[in-house]
């Protein structure tokens, strides 16, 4: 007898939560502990957590968030993207924070110091779709946006954090995808985070990216890793990984034979993401209250093809010739970091020149990144086993046009 759909416990969802988020107590516990601090009116880093894809960054932030709300702290969530504009967003989920804060009625001396701040930036850098009404003309000695957005957003992050005080509230703002922001805005938020780290208000900014998110923020400013508590979080243990299978199908009455979690955890290496697809496969394949080896041998094939076209070639669809090119030689060389030298080679090339702008277009596209200088890695768990199995090992090919190793 099949099992009932209704109660799979799997989640094979981008960002969302599984039921059983295994493996992540003790940064669950560190984010509390930041809170605290905060609510007492002590100086607590931000949070960034970093890595590949499918390792659960987005789950964790949203956990993280919940915790948030669950301590009455006001939340305001936002996912950015390569074409967005971080100084735009700010002033956005700012607005959003004063009005979560309290209904403009209400407003404190802070709170409407913050709106003004937020309605001479709204007209100084003309960003559209902000509209910031005032409660009362008195604003106190909130100033015109200088045009420097360093002072401009550092003199919001501190109204807001002040508002925040007033109100006896925490605000906590949580941006996903952190390695798209521009680095001089990004390098201004940095800048407003210090003062406000300086004056101990109850502010934080929860952040999430990809490995290469560390270099972007020491780019931006060069005291940011002093600013930010960073966890890289990984494929999960193999005891963790076997939690995570195990535990939601026993609370609905289902056990999984351990050779079929080791079977899952060997195909899956782990990843949580990878794990969820897995269990989803195996809760429609079993016929009964007990999950077998073999189910999980007869998943494997069915994951791999979910996997290949849900998840990997949503990847390489519209990628330019010249940057599939560089990705399968890259997986020809396999899973881990790869030195540019080695990368040419494979494409037939004496020397990484040519392909340089290549290697930087998939840096921002997010698909590769450069762990240490002169070399390249996938931001994407067996993305390399994948390219070998659909494409072919090609030489390069010298452009022949300006444009045919851009980003399009």
């Amino acid at each position: 007898m099949a099992l009932d759909p209704v109660t799979n416990p799997y989640t094979p969802g981008a960002g969302q939560r599984p039921a059983l988020l295994s493996g992540r107590d003790q940064e669950l516990q560190d984010f509390r502990a930041r809170l605290q601090r905060l609510e007492r009116g002590r100086a607590a880093q931000c949070t960034l957590i970093v890595g590949l894809r499918g390792v659960g960054k987005t789950v964790l932030l949203n956990t993280f968030g919940q915790e948030a709300v669950r301590r009455d702290w006001v939340v305001v969530e936002h996912e950015l993207t390569a074409r967005g504009d971080l100084l735009a967003t700010l002033a956005r989920v700012a607005h959003q924070a004063l009005l979560e804060l309290s209904p403009p009625s209400r407003w404190t001396r802070a709170t409407r110091r913050a709106g003004a701040i937020l309605r001479s930036m709204e007209i100084s850098y003309e960003i559209a779709g902000l509209s910031v009404s005032l409660p009362t003309a008195d604003v106190g000695d909130a100033l015109p946006a200088s045009g420097d957005p360093a002072r401009d957003v550092t003199e919001l992050l501190l109204a807001l954090g002040s508002a925040a005080a007033e109100h006896q509230r925490g605000v906590t703002l949580m941006f996903d995808e952190l390695q798209f922001a521009p680095i001089e805005p990004l390098g201004a938020l940095v800048a407003g985070l210090h003062k406000v780290a300086q004056r101990d208000l109850p502010l934080t900014i929860v952040a999430a990216g990809l490995p290469q998110t560390r270099g972007v923020l020491a780019e931006a400013a060069t005291y940011s890793e002093r600013m930010f508590e960073t966890r890289t979080v990984g494929a999960l243990t193999e005891a963790d990984a076997k939690r995570a299978l195990a535990e939601p199908a026993a609370d609905e009455g289902v056990a999984i034979a351990d050779a079929a979690l080791s079977e899952a955890v060997r195909f899956t290496e782990g990843y949580p993401f990878f794990l969820q697809v897995f269990g989803d496969h195996l809760w429609r394949l079993a016929s009964g209250d007990r999950i077998t080896e073999d189910d999980a041998l007869r998943a494997g094939p069915m994951v791999r093809e979910w996997l290949d076209r849900g998840f990997f070639t949503f990847r390489t669809d519209r990628l330019p010739t010249a940057q599939r090119r560089y990705l399968r030689a890259m997986a020809e060389l396999g899973s881990h970091e790869q030195a540019s030298g080695d990368i040419a080679t494979a494409l037939g090339l004496s020397s990484s020149a040519p392909v340089g702008q290549t290697r930087d277009a998939l840096i921002r596209r997010g698909l590769i990144y450069s762990p240490r200088l002169g070399y390249a890695a996938f931001t994407v768990p067996q993305f390399d086993d994948y390219l070998r199995r659909h494409f072919e090992l090609e030489a390069h090919v010298p452009r022949r046009r300006a444009a045919d190793d851009s980003d399009g």
